[in-house]
């Protein structure tokens, strides 16, 4: 058995008890180069391996194409939550788990999420891109509390932010597929899109979710109304754009790996993708992911996701 440990920084991630418990169960090969995984260090050998891969090793793409060329793979485990990025349906009909990260980040992600809703809400990026200028009138925010927040999907997340939300002085209202909470009102979409002033999409961002959230939700929500983004491609950016730029929203809030801030006409908080980024959110993915290598090694899939 051969256990790869692929990310430019393994020596951030795993400590020397770890990887010599690692060593104890088969071949431990390190690499910390970012290059096609196919490139790594004998891993198209028909030798068993467990491949343990950071989505930054491989810019965050494995196609089939890369997968097609490795055998002997027992599992993929990889160091995120999200995995649209894997090509799953592949590895699935070779009945090949790709096992993710779970629920590390959520506490992190939500004050992450409730900040952005904060700042547009006081108009921050107004006062950023004003320079500090400009009259009382045309900076004044709203308070939040006695506000109707709605959450769209009630999972991990989703349903923190609505704890959170609630904590706040907000009244809950939410859409969900499966879940449901008698804690606060459930809703159908469209009439959470009618009567939020706060809205968070908390849906998974995959194939099924994509423009989940169509135009129409979008044109009928109140001018009243702030969007907050922690997800993407479940709805039309552009749009949101257009209707802040158009006053017939309040604000818009999402995160973007580009300095766009100072490139969005009106109320639009567009800041670095950082939600997850805490020093307790860290310990708490590394420390996953070593518990699912191991346990890989073990033929335990807990997390599987195909």
């Amino acid at each position: 058995m051969k256990i790869y440990l692929l990310s430019p920084v393994v020596s951030k991630m795993f400590d020397i008890d770890t990887v010599q418990n690692l060593k104890s169960i088969g071949e431990v090969i390190v690499d910390e180069t970012i290059k096609p995984i196919s490139e790594v260090e004998s891993i198209t050998d028909s030798t068993d391996k467990i491949i343990a891969l950071d989505p930054d090793f491989c810019a965050w793409n494995l196609p089939k194409e890369e997968l097609e060329k490795i055998n002997g793979i027992k599992a993929l485990c990889i160091q995120s939550t999200s995995f649209s990025w894997v090509d799953t349906e592949y590895l699935k009909s070779k009945n090949i788990p790709v096992v993710n990260i779970r629920n590390y980040s959520t506490d992190s992600v939500v004050e992450w999420a409730v900040m952005m809703a904060m700042n547009v809400a006081r108009k921050l990026p107004l006062i950023i891109k004003n320079n500090w200028l400009g009259d009382f009138s045309e900076h004044q925010g709203m308070e939040l509390r006695g506000k109707t927040v709605g959450v769209v999907g009630l999972g991990d997340i989703g349903s923190r932010i609505a704890k959170v939300c609630q904590g706040m002085g907000m009244e809950v209202i939410y859409w969900s597929k499966n879940s449901t909470d008698s804690q606060y009102q459930k809703v159908e979409l469209f009439d959470l899109f009618n009567n939020a002033d706060l809205i968070f999409p908390c849906l998974a961002q995959n194939e099924e979710t994509k423009n989940y959230i169509t135009d129409e939700m979008l044109r009928s929500m109140k001018n009243t109304a702030i969007f907050v983004s922690i997800v993407h491609k479940i709805y039309n950016h552009d749009l949101l754009l257009q209707l802040v730029k158009e006053n017939k929203i309040y604000g818009y809030a999402f995160e973007t790996p580009n300095k766009e801030m100072l490139n969005h006409e009106g109320n639009v908080w567009a800041g670095p993708e950082q939600a997850w980024n805490t020093k307790e959110s860290l310990n708490r993915n590394i420390k996953i992911w070593q518990e699912n290598i191991i346990k890989a090694t073990q033929n335990n899939f807990e997390f599987r996701v195909n």
